[in-house]
């Protein structure tokens, strides 16, 4: 039997962990980004953690890591969950209550576009940031996913996603950039942004990494 490795999977809130569940845990699966070597075939224990509540699966890896295109991601087949897992999503389910998005576009087509493509994909209040608000200090509150056009905004699109990074509540939140040029893309990935869409994104390109980033764990670690 292959070694057992035990992993515990921290998330940024019920919410995140909710979106994980719904788009992997449901059909039996997980995909993870980590750096922990694991093999294929390796059992694994799973502990997911979000703020209200804890979760014990186990799983077997069905793809390891340390191949191309993606080299940290390890693909997991769920084989056993505890007895309370059922209860746990029922209660992350029933306390769901919507996410905060935060869209910054300077023009208003391009913003009430990403808007309604963001409504279709999960329940959420969306703070609009349009190029008044763009370099206000207060319109940064605790969100859970921003999404930055940096074709309309420009510089002040990369400092206000450098100011939600600083923020003490949603600089953990995932944000995502669009633009049309590949060389905007390549730098909003150099500076940390989760995902970098072209513009206008494709709603099923924009559904695929908004529901990716959401249901990406905060940390992975060997425990």
């Amino acid at each position: 039997m292959s070694a057992t490795a035990s992993l515990e999977l921290v998330y940024r809130s019920d919410a995140a962990l909710l979106v994980a569940y719904a788009t992997h845990l449901a059909r039996g699966q997980l995909l993870l980004d980590t750096t922990e070597k694991l093999a294929s075939g390796a059992n694994v224990q799973l502990r997911l953690v979000a703020p209200s509540t804890s979760i014990a699966l186990q799983g077997v890896v069905a793809r390891a890591n340390g191949a191309t295109p993606h080299p940290t991601e390890v693909g997991l087949t769920v084989t056993s969950r505890a007895e309370t897992f059922g209860d746990a999503v029922d209660k992350l389910a029933f306390g769901f209550k919507g996410l905060k998005a935060l869209v910054a576009a300077s023009q208003a087509a391009p913003r009430a576009l990403l808007i309604r493509y963001l409504r279709s994909i999960v329940t959420c209040e969306v703070i609009e940031i349009d190029q008044r608000r763009l370099a206000e200090p207060g319109a940064i509150c605790n969100v859970d996913l921003g999404v930055v056009d940096l074709d309309s905004t420009g510089a002040a699109g990369y400092e206000l996603y450098a100011r939600l990074r600083e923020h003490p509540e949603a600089g953990s939140a995932p944000v995502l950039a669009v633009a049309q040029l590949e060389r905007d893309r390549v730098r909003a990935a150099s500076l940390g942004f989760d995902e970098a869409l072209s513009n206008p994104p494709a709603f099923a390109d924009l559904q695929n990494s908004v529901l990716r980033a959401l249901g990406k764990p905060l940390t992975v670690r060997a425990v």
